[in-house]
């Protein structure tokens, strides 16, 4: 055991013991992240709206859907190349960035002398480090998706569901912390909340936007289409109300064909027990031909659609064979968390700053090394496996744990009880006396 693993247990002991605080931030919010898991997991029929419940419907597209990553992460390269050939056919400025830091300099340069951008919630923009370097630069970030904006609101800097950032606030704290900002009054209820920040924001997004920031939920190799789900209509008012609309995203977002795209998207909404309202399916930057048949782009819509596809880790991971390799396949549904031992026992402290439970761990790794992994939590994992049998495409993120618990033992990071437990057993062959 190293001095490095002894300071890491202490660390994450620390954190766990805050848990015992009732009226912490994380305590809170892993009282709520209790709940919230028990209600998903339970919350499968939804045949109001279907012919089928959500479990029935992932069941059904499970195979298909294991054909359709693993043909990608096959032909990584192959699907790569023929997406961007045919976005920029499709007049799409498309840039690939083999590093991070190469989209980030990419996409400073994309965002010009502007200060102020519109995002929606963008997993992927965090990943690649987006956020930070607008943060560095003085940047405005709008968020415009209802969960970012109360975490902006509270300026909440704890780890949190990234599907909904915001759902642990209460109305009558959201109400509270409105009065406090705005210095308006309204009634503690979602209805109220709701239409105060409709009438807040709606006029600014169809008349200031000049940049805006999604990722993509999946795109099409195929046509280049880029699909994006939602709730709240805030991506449609971003994507068209806009003079220019930056697209941020993992190659592993492409899947072979627009059919494929489109089922993943609405995969996504299904396991996640809600229906995306609208599935925008952006195939260019707007134009009209109304002049004589001459092709003249940006009507009413963006007049520009930028795409950072960004590599980084990726291509190493499947030619090297790394211990994340399987990873490639994920389709960042992030439901994985809703049947996770360890989320559900110690909410945000099971997390990273790239969100809940073991992928926001594992990206973690990735980018910052296996002290950040264990700083993380990683030894909380209790390889329960239900992560792999809850998955629509059957990945076991339990197996990607394990190799990262090992290759931290190595390194003399295993907390102090663990490796007793194991010197126990290799010499006495019984941990038990």
């Amino acid at each position: 055991m190293s001095n490095k693993g002894n300071e890491l247990y202490e660390t994450v002991k620390q954190r766990i013991n805050i848990l015992q605080d009732e009226n912490c931030l994380e305590r809170k919010f892993g009282d709520f992240w209790k709940l919230a898991c028990t209600v998903k997991t339970r919350q499968h029929d939804m045949r109001y709206l279907y012919d089928d419940t959500s479990r029935e419907f992932v069941e059904k597209y499970r195979d298909q859907l294991i054909k359709i990553r693993e043909n990608f992460v096959e032909n990584m390269e192959y699907y790569v190349e023929k997406c961007i050939d045919i976005m920029r056919k499709q007049n799409f400025k498309v840039h690939y960035a083999k590093t991070n830091k190469e989209a980030q300099d990419l996409f400073m340069e994309e965002l010009g002398d502007s200060k102020l951008i519109y995002k929606s919630k963008s997993v992927e923009a965090k990943d690649i480090g987006i956020i930070d370097v607008l943060e560095k630069n003085n940047i405005k970030i709008n968020e415009t998706d209802l969960g970012d904006i109360l975490v902006q609101l509270f300026d909440y800097k704890l780890p949190s569901f990234q599907v909904g950032p915001g759902a642990h606030f209460t109305e009558k704290e959201i109400a509270d912390k409105i009065k406090e900002v705005y210095d308006v009054e309204i009634e503690p209820n979602a209805k109220n909340i709701v239409e105060f920040f409709r009438n807040s924001y709606r006029k600014e997004l169809l008349n200031e936007v000049k940049v805006s920031l999604t990722s993509a939920n999946a795109i099409s190799a195929e046509d280049g289409t880029i699909v994006l789900g939602e709730n709240e209509g805030n991506i449609s008012l971003l994507t068209r109300a806009t003079e220019k609309h930056i697209v941020v995203c993992g190659i592993t977002k492409i899947v072979p064909t627009l059919l494929d795209a489109v089922l993943v998207t609405k995969l996504q909404s299904r396991i996640n027990n809600v229906s995306f309202n609208y599935i925008s399916l952006i195939s260019g930057p707007s134009n009209t031909s109304d002049i004589q048949g001459r092709s003249v782009t940006g009507m009413y819509g963006a007049k520009e659609v930028v795409v950072i596809l960004v590599d980084d880790w990726r291509t190493k991971a499947l030619k090297e064979n790394l211990l994340f390799k399987e990873f490639l396949k994920c389709i960042g549904c992030r439901t994985c968390n809703y049947v996770c031992t360890a989320s559900r026992a110690f909410g945000n402290i099971y997390a990273s700053k790239y969100g809940l439970g073991s992928t926001a761990i594992i990206r973690d790794y990735i980018h910052n090394g296996i002290e950040a992994a264990v700083k993380d939590g990683l030894f909380l994992c209790t390889g329960c496996e239900n992560c792999y049998h809850w998955c629509p495409i059957s990945l076991n993120l339990g197996e990607i744990i394990k190799a990262l618990k090992k290759n931290a033992t190595e390194k003399g990071l295993c907390p102090p009880p663990l490796k007793e437990y194991q010197d126990k057993i290799l010499k006495e062959k019984n941990p038990f006396n």
